[in-house]
């Protein structure tokens, strides 16, 4: 199973998320005309795991998950949910707030590192 349906798994299968964004949960962009609040993920970065003995066969893969909603504090409970369901499966890197005018949406962005073998 690749990272990318572990974590869509943990977070619709977590009650803490989709209390807040029921099925709403997208890989790389939501449509056009989906409903808020919603999340979004996509892969930043990925790479093999190199040792002295070669390239293994783990990948570290870095996903943001970005939580869009109406409001900056559903954003930000939406963002805690994330990581209170992703603790213990790999680490945060950052998380960060946006606003877009135009949309007069609020995003907190979550950037989370994963490694499997």
């Amino acid at each position: 199973m690749s990272i990318e349906t572990t974590l869509y798994s943990t977070l619709a299968g977590n009650s803490g998320v989709t209390d807040l964004v029921s099925t709403r949960i997208y890989p790389n962009f939501a449509p056009e005309d989906a409903e808020y609040p919603l999340i979004a993920y996509q892969v930043v970065s990925g790479s093999r795991i190199s040792t002295l003995q070669g390239v293994s066969d783990a990948v570290r893969k870095r996903i943001q998950i970005s939580c869009h909603a109406n409001t900056y504090s559903s954003a930000k409970a939406i963002a805690a949910a994330v990581v209170a369901a992703l603790e213990g499966n790999g680490y945060l890197e950052l998380e960060y707030d946006l606003f877009d005018s135009a949309t007069q949406l609020h995003t907190v962005a979550v950037d989370w590192s994963f490694m499997a073998v």
